[in-house]
């Protein structure tokens, strides 16, 4: 059997990069009152909200807690580089009025989204009755619930290993 070097890693992480990319935020499961596991085999959100276009990626290297600039839970640590990785990086900030009065539950990066035709050029945030097509999940995490208030930004910055 094959073994995926480093090399095919930064370069499917290239390759990612260049495609238009989205997280989405979902309700899930109105029942959840913790997150259940994630799972492998979803197309979708259980139940989107929104999403909105990632304005920065990038990569990144594993750190240390001496040496990082990325925070993940876990805490997990990372570095971010100027050169191609394994490790994409990916940041978007929603803004105030996005998704404000819902409870989010999951979240999800998608790459290939396309609009429909009559939505603005430029358009950010867009909501499931303004996609065309959806594009591709790459990831999804169930989460505890948020409830979102419209007075706070909240910024997602995603580490994917490849």
């Amino acid at each position: 059997m094959q073994t995926l070097q480093d090399a095919g890693r930064i370069a499917l992480a290239k390759s990612l990069a260049a495609m238009p990319c989205h997280i989405a935020w979902g309700r899930g499961d109105g029942v959840w009152q913790v997150a259940p596991a994630n799972p492998t085999d979803r197309t979708a959100l259980r139940d989107e909200i929104g999403r909105r276009t990632v304005v920065d990626v990038g990569y990144a290297r594993p750190g240390t807690l001496a040496d990082h600039d990325i925070e993940l839970p876990g805490p997990i640590y990372y570095k971010t580089s100027a050169e191609p990785t394994p490790y994409l990086v990916l940041r978007t900030t929603f803004a105030f009025a996005d998704a404000e009065g819902e409870t989010v539950r999951e979240c999800g990066v998608f790459f290939g989204t396309v609009a429909k035709a009559d939505v603005p050029a430029g358009k950010r945030y867009l909501t499931p009755g303004e996609i065309e097509n959806p594009g591709t999940v790459y990831c999804l995490e169930n989460r505890p619930p948020v409830l979102r208030s419209g007075t706070t930004k909240a910024t997602e910055e995603i580490v994917i290993p490849l």
